[in-house]
């Protein structure tokens, strides 16, 4: 068994993948719910955390139908 890491935009990886390739794909899209890096503070406390747009938007369709094609099984953590 082989362990690698990429550092390359999954949607370009993917395509690159040939179908079900994958016994399982565990992902953890952004749920574009806009997340608000400083909730919880109190009023008149600094913010500790840079806004971040991560969260934003959802994945696209392209997105779940690649995923699904490179992979037999999928669990997708998020928001629903």
């Amino acid at each position: 068994m082989v362990n690698v890491a990429y550092n390359i935009d999954c949607m370009e990886y993917m395509k690159t993948v040939p179908d079900k390739a994958f016994e399982l794909a565990i992902v953890d899209p952004p749920y574009g719910i806009n997340v608000n890096m400083n909730m919880g503070l109190r009023k008149g406390q600094k913010k500790k955390r840079e806004q971040k747009n991560w969260d934003n938007s959802i994945p696209s369709a392209e997105y779940f139908k690649e995923l699904f094609r490179v992979s037999q099984n999928q669990i997708i953590w998020g928001g629903g």
